[in-house]
């Protein structure tokens, strides 16, 4: 499964952003993948706080393999904290995703669940979790529940591809949040294309 977007929100941020939608012509149509089971979506962010993309990949295949591959929270409770540990995590997320799994099952949460809830409602209660941060609940939105007005002050990709695009050695929080209110409601589909201005800039700077 794809994020899911099209020609409404890209005319829309044509017309927003006059540089972005330069980009965007260019560009064409990004696809990012999303994962419409939230708990294990939340999994895979926790995996992935300040690793790269293919350690923290690896490190999520042993702990579906763990599982039986069927990673639910009913799995992940039944294993104890060193099996989590030995598929590559620190003692510390490991204990942080058997907290959200506890939280999840006790809940009862589906993606239904959220759907009634505002982004802020969401990151409000996610948040209450241990090692759970504003950026990793934004994630869970984006890319879990696809929302579409989320544009995270958090992610230094996004800010790095705002300062490319227009200019700006550096964002502070006021300038940042124009700009998402200036890409709202659909502040999410301009975050593919600004991290794809960051990822682009910076492969061209390593040649």
């Amino acid at each position: 499964m794809f994020f899911e977007y099209g020609k409404k929100e890209l005319t829309y941020l044509q017309k927003r952003d006059r540089a972005l939608g330069k980009f965007i012509a260019d560009r064409g149509i990004i696809e990012r993948e999303a994962e419409p089971n939230t708990f294990l979506a939340l999994v895979q962010h926790i995996i992935a706080q300040q690793i790269n993309g293919k350690t923290a990949q690896k490190i999520f295949e042993r702990v579906c393999a763990l599982c039986g591959n069927a990673l639910t929270e009913q799995a992940i409770l039944a294993v104890d904290k060193a099996q989590l540990q030995a598929c590559g995590m620190s003692e510390r997320k490991a204990q942080h995703i058997q907290a959200a799994a506890q939280f999840f099952l006790e809940k009862n949460i589906t993606s239904l669940y959220f759907a009634e809830r505002s982004d802020e409602e969401i990151i409000k209660e996610l948040t209450q979790l241990p090692g759970i941060g504003v950026w990793t609940a934004e994630m869970l939105l984006l890319f879990s529940l696809q929302r579409k007005n989320i544009l995270s002050y958090g992610d230094f990709g996004i800010k790095k591809g705002l300062c490319l695009l227009h200019g700006l050695e550096k964002i502070d929080k006021r300038t940042f949040m124009a700009f998402k209110e200036q890409y709202s409601p659909y502040a999410s589909i301009a975050s593919l294309y600004l991290w794809e201005i960051a990822n682009t800039n910076l492969m061209a700077g390593k040649k």
